[in-house]
């Protein structure tokens, strides 16, 4: 553990306690049960699987209606008042503690040189927005409209999306006594003023960031004052989901779970495992209707009843988990663990598409003060918590947000782009390719042809990804955003504890690799101009030898990591095109069970995914009935 750890955990437990430790006002214990045999004895009208983005918003929604009674299961518990969450500095100390991080990995990945790379999930009340980075950002208009060529009907588009993207936002203004100048604008036609999350820019900014955002200026990515409005290209100091009157995290947990906890029909059991829906065939309805869902608590197993629905908001590699076990699938994956097939859907589990970034380290001249102090310096980690223990300020408040996103021909040429062009075409032309996925990669290649979507993201971090000594760094993480290749999540037995079986599939289209090469060279440019050249002393990743288009794959294959963003394994679409949810996100051969997550994302979106999985809720929840009741 790092120094920072024992420091935020001593200095914050005692001195920041009365800052946040009321973050629920005192109605955690209303609504937070570990009592499994009291849980399962209760009948809900709708029960939940997850409580993170998706669950906690459609779960408080629907709780907002008192004549109806709420169940939510979750794996993890609420951390109130946890600095290691709350602390926004503190970003990625949770990674890989069981406590918080499911902390899934991949089989060894052919794409990237064999290694089984670690997928970090949420594992709480408020899953993955507790561990997140907190970008908040979202994709462009065409992306979102592309949603609607798989789910027709229901305002699976951006004109639908606009409302409820806005509904879970508490937009603040620019702090303008700060001088940065690449910040986002107001327009109350895009932002949300009244919802719970609160997004807000930072109190303090690292010496590195306005060299870097001129030196980005210089190299012809323009500032996107307004990304928010659908138009995505361009650099944007991005909003952080951070309450800033108190400095803290404004994830799920807090904004969403703690505005409700005091309902008297909202119940939410921790420490709990969903294991299986529940499942029975209505002759009169002509398909299944789920009547219950079956969890683990403390090694005994418990049954929880719902009169009316069950919504899967597990996530992308737990939602299609639950299915499969739950007998809803491939039927020739179901058999071979010994589980009866139900509802054959061959498509649950596959579809899985996520962003995979690669770095360039630099390390920073003496003086250049940046988020790595917090981690070497005793003494400005201590006048740091001060401050932060003041008035919810200074650096512990802030968290990294330059990012741009970028169409290819801002910085490749064009004989690289038809390079590219052709290389995706030999995706297009694999006749293995299943209908939905040949219609993902016709949207895709339209995209690239009119060349208004952004292809990529450079990512500017005020810190190390792997530090080498005691000094500051800058590290420029290259993406790509629209991925040719797909992965897969299966079970691999019947055991409901057993993890699935992660195959990202990362890398293994060449298109990929060559998207993140091109990205990262455009980075390294970046680097080489002022004003950020002045401050840089050396180049740490790729090592200085890597020089060549061969060696920069070579050291990208062994290097890349994902950027936690999995997304599309219980897809939106047609069922004969392969869905596995309707539209209503209604799972095909059932009456009531639905999935509300990013797994139901058809085409992958080119953008930080959080505030996406909140307006997925939000949509979803007045659309789910309130009159069925399953006999």
């Amino acid at each position: 553990m790092t120094l920072w750890y024992f420091v935020s955990v001593a200095l914050f437990l005692s001195d920041i306690s009365q800052t946040i430790s009321s973050t629920c006002g005192g109605n955690s214990a209303t609504a937070i049960t570990t009592d499994a045999q009291a849980f399962s004895s209760f009948e809900y009208d709708y029960l939940i699987v997850g409580a993170g983005a998706g669950g906690l918003a459609v779960a408080t929604r629907l709780s907002e209606n008192e004549g109806v009674q709420v169940g939510i299961i979750e794996a993890g518990i609420f951390h109130e008042a946890d600095p290691l969450i709350d602390i926004p500095s503190n970003v990625g100390q949770t990674l890989g503690n069981p406590m918080y991080d499911w902390s899934f990995e991949t089989v060894p990945q052919p794409g990237a040189a064999g290694r089984s790379i670690t997928l970090p999930r949420g594992k709480m009340v408020g899953g993955s927005t507790g561990i997140n980075n907190m970008a908040w950002s979202r994709a462009s208009h065409a992306e979102y409209n592309a949603w609607e060529l798989f789910g027709p009907n229901n305002g699976w588009n951006w004109d639908g999306l606009l409302p409820h993207m806005k509904q879970p936002a508490n937009v603040s203004p620019n702090n303008t006594d700060l001088p940065i100048v690449n910040s986002e604008l107001y327009d109350p036609r895009y932002e949300g003023f009244s919802g719970p999350v609160s997004a807000s820019f930072n109190s303090w900014y690292s010496d590195v960031f306005p060299s870097y955002l001129a030196a980005a200026n210089s190299s012809g990515i323009s500032p996107n004052f307004i990304s928010d409005k659908g138009t995505t290209a361009g650099l944007m100091n991005c909003r952080s989901d951070v309450e800033r009157n108190t400095g803290t995290r404004s994830y799920a947990a807090p904004a969403y779970y703690c505005g409700h906890a005091s309902l008297p029909n909202f119940h939410v059991l921790v420490n709990s495992q969903a294991t299986r829906v529940l499942l029975k065939w209505s002759a009169l309805l002509g398909s299944y209707v789920a009547t219950g869902v079956e969890f683990s608590s403390n090694n005994n197993t418990y049954t929880a009843i719902s009169k009316k629905e069950v919504i899967l908001a597990a996530g992308t590699i737990q939602s299609p988990q639950l299915l499969e076990l739950s007998g809803i699938g491939n039927s020739s994956i179901l058999k071979s663990v010994g589980i009866e097939p139900l509802i054959n859907l061959p498509e649950v589990g596959e579809n899985m598409q996520d962003h995979v970034f690669a770095p360039a380290q630099y390390q920073l001249k003496p003086g250049v003060l940046t988020f790595d102090a917090l981690r070497f310096n005793t003494t400005i980690a201590a006048e740091q918590s001060a401050i932060y223990a003041q008035n919810g300020s200074g650096m512990l408040s802030g968290t990294d947000t330059a990012l741009s996103f970028l169409p290819l021909d801002l910085y490749v040429d064009s004989e690289t782009i038809d390079s590219l062009k052709r290389s995706f075409d030999t995706v297009l032309a694999d006749n293995s390719s299943s209908t939905f996925r040949r219609m993902q990669y016709e949207v895709q290649k339209d995209w690239l042809q009119q060349g208004l979507v952004p292809q990529s993201e450079i990512i500017m971090w005020s810190r190390a990804v792997a530090p080498l000594a005691n000094e500051s760094y800058v590290t420029l993480l290259s993406g790509v955003l629209h991925p040719a290749s797909r992965g897969s999540v299966h079970i691999k037995s019947k055991d409901p504890l057993a993890r699935p079986t992660i195959d990202a599939g990362w890398l293994i289209a060449d298109f990929d690799i060559l998207v993140i090469l091109q990205t990262l060279k455009f980075a390294m440019r970046i680097a080489t101009l002022e004003p950020l050249v002045s401050m840089i002393d050396s180049l740490v990743l790729p090592p200085p030898n890597v020089q060549n288009d061969t060696a920069l794959i070579e050291f990208i294959r062994e290097n890349a990591a994902s950027a936690s963003h999995p997304m599309g394994t219980v897809a939106m679409a047609p069922r004969d095109l392969g869905g596995v949810v309707d539209s209503s996100l209604t799972v095909y051969g059932t009456t009531n069970l639905r999935v509300c997550d990013a797994s139901i994302i058809p085409n992958g979106i080119g953008t930080h995914l959080q505030s996406t999985i909140y307006a997925i809720g939000e949509k979803a929840s007045p659309r789910i009935p309130s009159s069925l009741t399953v006999s």
